[in-house]
């Protein structure tokens, strides 16, 4: 294993701070246009399949999170694990809120 410098830290920071703005973003995409397609089902799959990938909001979703992977697997060529992991659970809070806000999802004190 090479050896961590104090650099590193400060990159992995920076990168994940905005991998979980953009991992948020992306769901918070990804679900809009969940909502917009509708139930997927098993009958005609394959359409449900193509005009699900083919909707705006589940395209720019994809990049969002295509972004977020970019950035973590960024972070971890550069640091552990152990260290990079735990920087994405603010990804959580942040889904919430913007699912408040944009989706207008009740959320409670509980979640």
């Amino acid at each position: 294993m090479k050896p961590i410098r104090h650099n590193n830290k400060v990159k992995v920071l920076i990168a994940m701070s905005f991998a979980v703005i953009f991992s948020a973003i992306g769901n918070v995409y990804l679900s809009r246009g969940m909502r917009c397609v509708g139930e997927m089902g098993y009958e005609c799959a394959r359409e449900a399949i193509s005009g699900t990938l083919m909707h705006p909001y589940i395209i720019v979703g994809v990049v969002f999170m295509a972004a977020f992977l970019l950035l973590y697997l960024a972070s971890l060529s550069w640091e552990d694990l152990s260290y990079v992991l735990p920087l994405t659970a603010g990804d959580y809070v942040l889904i919430t809120v913007l699912a408040f806000f944009f989706l207008h999802e009740h959320v409670d004190v509980l979640r």
